[in-house]
């Protein structure tokens, strides 16, 4: 989905949308997990995906889902985000690989609300939502 798609979609639902909105492009992120060694990184769509995927463990305390970053997460990061991915070692590759498909799986393990309706439910307020 595109920017431009998200704003259409949001303010057809009557859902303002900030100026500065961005979409997360995780099928770019998932093609290239797919096959990471013929592939070429998407840098920025996998910037933003690991910085999300460690926004979203750390939100939805499901840190664990992740794996444990070191010294090669680091390295491999520094290098991503200075747009050096041709540079990566193995070890860094495959770390990147680990945490990105990791989080690809915590994503699909997030719960979805389909149309949720405002209504009063017990031991809650008018505005909860309800259990699905």
């Amino acid at each position: 989905m595109t920017v431009r798609q998200a704003r259409v979609y949001a303010s057809r639902q009557g859902r303002p949308v900030p100026p500065d909105a961005a979409t997360l492009e995780l099928v770019r992120v998932q093609h290239w997990l797919e096959d990471p060694a013929r592939r070429k990184v998407p840098p920025s769509a996998v910037l933003e995906a690991w910085n999300f995927f460690e926004d979203l463990a750390r939100g939805l305390d499901e840190v664990h889902r992740l794996p444990e970053q070191g010294v090669v997460h680091d390295s491999a990061y520094e290098k991503l985000f200075g747009g050096e991915t041709a540079a990566w070692s193995s070890d860094e590759q495959r770390a990147a690989v680990a945490l990105l498909t990791a989080g690809v799986e915590l994503w699909n393990f997030c719960p979805v609300t389909v149309n949720p309706r405002s209504e009063k439910v017990p031991g809650g307020r008018r505005g909860s939502l309800r259990d699905t």
